[in-house]
């Protein structure tokens, strides 16, 4: 069997802000996403958190995987996942 090639890899910063109009609870993960030619979820993001620790808010894993079949789901699953402790994506 071949395996899925990279054909798109970037690193970047992902921000969210807790959910609260009083609170100035922010939280940043590197963000590693790569775009593979074939498989079942092609497109996967690794997250690792990088930042100061939540006064308010609860603290989501500091190191999550995503993997889904297009960016449009792959974006779904993020704003779930961070909605889910309490943020929303910036």
């Amino acid at each position: 069997m071949k395996r899925a090639k990279i054909i798109y890899e970037e690193k970047g910063i992902l921000t969210a802000k807790y959910h609260h109009p009083k609170s100035d609870d922010f939280l940043e993960y590197i963000s590693i996403i790569k775009i593979k030619d074939s498989g079942k979820n092609p497109i996967e993001i690794v997250v690792e958190f990088d930042g100061i620790l939540p006064f308010i808010g609860i603290m989501p894993p500091k190191k999550h995987t995503f993997r889904a079949p297009s960016i449009l789901e792959l974006h779904l699953k993020i704003v779930r996942w961070l909605k889910k402790y309490g943020y929303i994506l910036v």
